[in-house]
């Protein structure tokens, strides 16, 4: 039984480090997407109220994806509890401590 509960906390561990790398990576790219919507209507002379609601959603995409990304940065906490409740003493590549913004209470926002 120990043997199952080992391999789930790994498999949990990869995956929940994998979604940490592919929600930076969304995150990123969705907050580019509005800089350079707002860049080339500037760049094209186009007037302020030019694709507006295109990137209101863009913006609201963006925050959303630094808002998932906040929930996976509390989620460390959470996790870390999970090897005590497993009985498992300490996961082999635990690195220690959690990030200390999600201690802090620490929100990622886009604002305008």
């Amino acid at each position: 039984m120990l043997k199952e509960r080992l391999t789930a906390a790994r498999e949990v561990r990869a995956t929940f480090l994998t979604a940490e790398e592919a929600q930076d990576a969304a995150a990123i790219h969705a907050v580019k997407c509005v800089l350079a919507a707002l860049e080339q209507r500037v760049a094209a002379n186009l007037p302020l109220d030019t694709g507006i609601d295109a990137i209101r959603h863009l913006g609201r995409a963006a925050q959303l994806a630094l808002e998932a990304r906040n929930e996976l940065i509390l989620a460390h906490p959470e996790l870390a509890k999970l090897p005590a409740q497993l009985g498992i003493e300490r996961m082999g590549g635990d690195v220690g401590a959690c990030p200390a913004m999600a201690e802090q209470g620490v929100e990622l926002r886009i604002v305008a």
